[in-house]
């Protein structure tokens, strides 16, 4: 006869409400989060667990909470340790048997029933509530714009399937032509309703006005925003912020990417908008930049450019891809910057096949978490020491004042004299920016050319300070030149 094992509950990762309580040897209490349970035993997470206990141990007084409430308490054994690194720490999965009888599963599971019913039937009276206290102007677009998306949507759909039926020849031009149609409709449709939208939530005064409408919109039309493969992204969030390169990879793209056409379209439209654009636009910039600094640098023999937060880095890839047969007579030092390993490896997969017969362009590919940088407690990388330019180009765009202005500080350091360190930044003026905030919460923190030179406050009085534009007028470049 073979038993059946106890049926084991999983706990979602981001569930807080259950949780284990024990002293360890040295009489130290741990809280850990509850990965799994059943009658019989408990899972639960702990950094460096493998070095606290061995299969074997015994926790003598392990207590079992959910939602705040004891349900059990007693020993139980070590029978599973299993390590992993994350965060650049190791957590360990704990697995124990219970020792002194079995959990009542049953109370766990009935509260937590009662309490989702609790929270949902209020969260439903509160969204009542919230709505009653919408700007009505808001509620009439929203309302207007669903029916608009519903109804492409729809149509698409049908136009889609009809073309199925057509000849093999045909399909692929009729697609490309209802695409074409439908894009250059909506695109000038919700450009329009962004317009009237912009200026009704110019009329919001506090924070929490943006956030119901915001969560109204979302739950109202959340279903074509996310549609859009870059949009979805920006909302998602995968690497855990907004702006990693895979988004920025989307929009250099600019293609219609997606499983149907409505999703393509949707695509197609968040990459043309002008804050994509202006994204776009800093690609050339910094490729100009790079240019002009490498033909205007004839006394030396070692150039060193460094892009801090390098994402793609397309823009030396442009650079490297307009000199294929040709040779410099210097030599370029480029050292690409970012946090995430995984846009190194992008950049590296790209730029590296150009470099293979090269030996005037080294290329180093640094994974370095900015904080460490603005923080300044670790040592500085020799190799950042004597750049001829630096450049950051959507960083920024997520860090405070007191953050930026240490960066700009440590990142000057590093600067040859007569060395320039270019940031970028969002200015204020950005068309985009409702549905960036509202369609996927994309937020930036937009700066006027006052608030990025202010950002600079505390170098040395004779640096010189100018503030550049690209042609959508949206994305500012603050140039700090060091004497």
């Amino acid at each position: 006869m073979r038993l059946r094992r106890d049926f084991r509950y999983d706990v979602e990762s981001d569930d807080t409400t259950k949780v284990v309580r024990f002293h360890d040897f040295q009489d130290q209490e741990h809280t850990c989060q509850v990965t799994d349970y059943s009658r019989t035993g408990v899972a639960f997470i702990m950094e460096d667990g493998s070095l606290i206990f061995k299969i074997g141990d015994i926790i003598p007084d392990l207590r079992f909470y959910s939602l705040d409430n004891e349900v059990h308490r007693g020993s139980a054994t070590i029978v599973h340790i299993q390590d992993e690194e994350q965060w650049g720490k190791v957590i360990s999965r704990v697995g124990c048997s219970f020792i002194d009888g079995l959990m009542d599963v049953y109370s766990i599971i009935k509260a937590d029933k009662i309490t989702k019913l609790q929270n949902e039937f209020l969260d439903f009276v509160q969204s009542m509530a919230i709505e009653e206290s919408l700007d009505p102007e808001f509620i009439n677009l929203t309302s207007h714009l669903h029916y608009i998306l519903s109804g492409f949507n729809e149509r698409l759909k049908q136009e889609e399937e009809n073309i199925q039926k057509e000849d093999e020849e045909l399909k692929p031009v009729l697609a490309e032509t209802l695409r074409d149609l439908a894009f250059e409709s909506l695109y000038e449709e919700l450009n329009r309703y962004y317009d009237h939208f912009t200026k009704v939530v110019g009329r919001f005064t506090d924070s929490k006005q943006h956030f119901i409408h915001r969560e109204y919109f979302q739950k109202k039309l959340g279903e074509f925003f996310m549609k859009s493969k870059l949009f979805q992204r920006a909302y998602t969030k995968p690497l855990g912020y907004a702006g990693d390169f895979e988004m920025m990879n989307i929009i250099y793209r600019n293609q219609f990417e997606g499983d149907d056409l409505f999703s393509q379209i949707m695509n197609k439209i968040d990459c043309e908008g002008s804050g994509a654009k202006a994204v776009r636009n800093r690609r050339t910039f910094f490729y100009e930049k790079i240019r002009a600094l490498v033909m205007n640098s004839h006394n030396q023999e070692v150039i060193k450019i460094m892009s801090v937060a390098c994402g793609p880095t397309l823009e030396f890839y442009d650079f490297v891809f307009s000199l294929r047969d040709k040779k410099i007579p210097i030599k370029i030092k480029f050292i690409a910057i970012d946090q995430d390993r995984n846009a190194l490896d992008d950049a590296r997969s790209r730029i590296d096949p150009l470099l293979a017969e090269r030996d005037d362009i080294e290329l180093h590919y640094v994974e370095e978490n900015i904080k460490r940088l603005i923080v300044g407690k670790d040592e500085v990388n020799d190799l950042y020491i004597g750049s001829d330019l630096i450049y950051t180009a959507g960083l920024f765009d997520y860090l405070s004042e007191r953050a930026s202005n240490r960066l700009i500080h440590k990142l000057y350091t590093f600067l040859n004299p007569g060395g320039t360190l270019i940031v970028g930044n969002f200015g204020p003026y950005n068309p985009q920016r409702f549905i960036m905030d509202y369609g996927c919460e994309w937020f930036l923190l937009y700066r006027s050319e006052e608030d990025i030179k202010a950002l600079a406050s505390g170098l040395p009085e004779n640096v010189s300070m100018d503030v550049e534009r690209e042609p959508e007028g949206i994305n500012l470049f603050l140039n700090i030149k060091k004497p």
